[in-house]
């Protein structure tokens, strides 16, 4: 009974993980180019970095974790909604008020200039909390045809072919070998 009970709970946490994987190569494809459609999580948004105007703060490659409603300050390293529609990451290095209204100054920490134009605040989608070095050559990974198989598809696939094994009987355990050894024996 016990080894009965097992089985159902292995077979349902192999479930929930491949549903869970599922669900993350969902969202990380349906995701791409669009904050608004990726998942948060505790209230922090991942992001993937794409170029090294960071450096040495974070590279290319490195997922950052950033906080949508967390107020921003000099010194603060943003993302904001480039009025060409990409998506940047870089510190604010001053402020300026307008027509009475705030605007910030960015520079990438490895660029010689400050970005051209200003950000609005409403233009801002998070100030970044939390650096991942190197997940998002993983999440890419993983997210592509050959990761899926490699760390999704063959450990399923495998793991139902031994279950069909077991059930069929062509694979048997040591125990059911011994009792199958005692019974001819006798």
């Amino acid at each position: 009974m016990f080894k009965r009970i097992m089985k159902v709970l292995s077979t349902l946490v192999l479930i929930f993980l491949a549903v869970a994987a599922g669900l993350v190569i969902y969202f990380v494809s349906q995701s791409k180019g669009d904050i608004e459609k990726v998942p948060s999580v505790f209230g922090y948004k991942p992001l993937t970095i794409l170029s090294n105007s960071m450096q040495p703060v974070f590279e290319a490659g490195d997922v950052i974790l950033i906080k949508p409603d967390q107020q921003a300050a000099v010194n603060d390293v943003i993302t904001f909604k480039h009025p060409e529609g990409i998506l940047v990451t870089h510190r604010i290095i001053d402020t300026t008020i307008e027509d009475g209204k705030t605007y910030y100054i960015t520079k990438g920490d490895n660029n010689n200039i400050a970005d051209d134009g200003k950000v609005s605040p409403e233009s801002i989608l998070g100030v970044q909390t939390n650096i991942i070095p190197g997940a998002g050559h993983i999440a890419k990974f993983v997210s592509g045809p050959v990761g899926f198989i490699l760390l999704i598809g063959i450990p399923i696939f495998l793991y139902l072919m031994i279950e069909v094994f077991q059930r069929t009987g062509i694979i048997r355990s040591e125990q059911e070998k011994e009792v199958s050894n005692l019974g001819i024996n006798k």
